[in-house]
């Protein structure tokens, strides 16, 4: 049928126009922002993927952060309990010698000055010893560790015991007596209890370091593949938008000749029915 009040080929054209302008604006954007996924309407389930998985994302790095800190706090712990056991160290080898029966009490008298300077040592690194204003190991039996978190969820956390260094400090005046030679041999017996409690606060510390070190390390790998999957969801495809930018630009043009063409077929029918 000829018609001369509608011409339907040039509405065809009009749309296939807009349509391949349209995927061309696409195209152009997804190339030059690097993504697939600029707007909701992109892909809404792609989106809110993206969404969960950028949260995730974001508390790994979180979590990396702590965990790190956590580690430098250990070590800083670990350092002062180091500190602690050459301070009980050399006490209880003052206590060893006071103990023997060739020195007078005057001898004692002279490495009980000594043994009261590492008490005092001691009890300086104890209140002194901070990681950003945290005492670490200025604790008391029983007390409230710190929770660190280690992971993106809730549930991913790590506690942390205090070096019981208060408790330490206020009974190391006590039980360090070099004066005779039997409270040297009882200071010896007390330091011995200490540096278990060091050695196993060392061995606490050092598993501790190992944990976090396999946690940052665990965090660190589960980030890379978390981006990676984003980068999945996101990111453009330029070999395939490149394309579809070629094919709709060429559309676009063809749309547009064909435009003109239906025109001018309408203007010709026109000069016909003159």
């Amino acid at each position: 049928m000829t018609v001369i009040n509608t011409n339907v080929s040039a509405l065809k054209a009009r749309l296939a126009g807009r349509i391949a302008i349209s995927e061309v604006d696409d195209a152009a954007l997804r190339l030059s922002s690097g993504k697939r996924l600029n707007f909701g309407a992109d892909d809404a389930a792609g989106a809110a993927v993206f969404m969960k998985m950028s949260a995730q994302l974001m508390g790994q790095k979180a979590a990396i952060k702590t965990a790190a800190d956590a580690l430098s706090l250990l070590n800083v712990q670990e350092v002062a309990v180091e500190q602690f056991t050459n301070i009980i160290q050399r006490i209880k080898e003052l206590g060893v010698q006071m103990a023997n029966g060739t020195y007078s009490n005057a001898d004692r008298a002279l490495a009980q000055l000594e043994a009261d300077q590492l008490v005092s040592q001691f009890q300086m690194v104890a209140a002194n010893t901070r990681f950003n204003e945290l005492q670490v190991v200025n604790g008391t039996t029983g007390g409230t560790p710190y929770t660190i978190q280690v992971g993106p969820n809730a549930s991913d956390t790590f506690t942390l015991a205090i070096t019981p260094g208060a408790d330490l400090s206020t009974q190391l005046p006590i039980d360090v007596d070099l004066t005779t030679q039997a409270n040297a041999t009882l200071t010896f017996d007390k330091t011995l209890s200490i540096s278990q409690t060091m050695n196993e606060q060392r061995a606490i510390i050092g598993a501790s370091i190992n944990r976090m070190m396999a946690s940052i390390n665990n965090l660190s790998s589960a980030a890379v593949k978390t981006q990676v999957a984003i980068g999945r969801i996101i990111d453009a495809d330029f070999a395939l938008e490149s394309a579809k930018l070629a094919k709709h630009q060429i559309l676009s043009q063809s749309s547009n000749r064909m435009l003109s063409i239906a025109n001018q077929s309408k203007n010709l029918l026109a000069q016909l029915l003159e």
